[in-house]
């Protein structure tokens, strides 16, 4: 493993880190490729929604752990 390259994705926001995850096991999903295909650009205007605010993220803490 490149470990560059995991420290690099590290310094990544988290959300960013999600979508790079998302890509990462769509690229090696056993699905057909347009399948895949449709996944990533799903992720890809996910992302492009939430960095144009038209999307918000949810804090997992807050939803599914109770103070």
């Amino acid at each position: 493993m490149d470990a560059a390259l995991l420290d690099k994705a590290l310094e990544m926001p988290p959300n960013e880190r999600v979508t790079f995850a998302e890509l990462i096991l769509a690229s090696i999903d056993y699905e057909e490729d347009e399948i895949r295909q449709s996944w990533i650009q799903e992720v890809n205007a996910r992302m492009k929604a939430f960095n144009e605010g038209r999307a918000n993220l949810l804090d997992f803490e807050s939803l599914y752990h109770e103070d």
